[in-house]
């Protein structure tokens, strides 16, 4: 990774430029265990105060896997963002009822 943290830079204020950049989340998460090498749990930590990133990283599910349905879209991003089925469902069932496939 190119962007790398400022040398005055905390984790959460690396994160959040990353996100006010445009980043998706996957690549905010790579981005930390690249370059602060933190544990996975902390990394998830950081990234749940991340809003933007997170939401863009679901439509890229979305768009990469537009047929799966609701459950299916759930567990993928559950699997991908390593949170919670029920917190993945409500983004499932929220996107899909935008798309008036709910």
């Amino acid at each position: 990774m190119t962007n790398l943290p400022n040398p005055t830079e905390t984790q959460e204020t690396y994160a959040r430029r990353l996100e006010k950049d445009g980043e998706r989340e996957y690549t905010i998460r790579k981005a930390l265990r690249d370059h602060f090498d933190l544990a996975i749990e902390d990394v998830i930590a950081i990234c749940g105060d991340l809003p933007t990133a997170r939401n863009r990283e679901i439509r890229n599910l979305r768009t990469r896997f537009p047929d799966l349905n609701e459950n299916r879209f759930a567990w993928k991003i559950s699997k991908t963002l390593t949170i919670p089925k029920e917190d993945a469902l409500t983004w499932s069932q929220t996107i899909l009822a935008a798309e008036g496939q709910g």
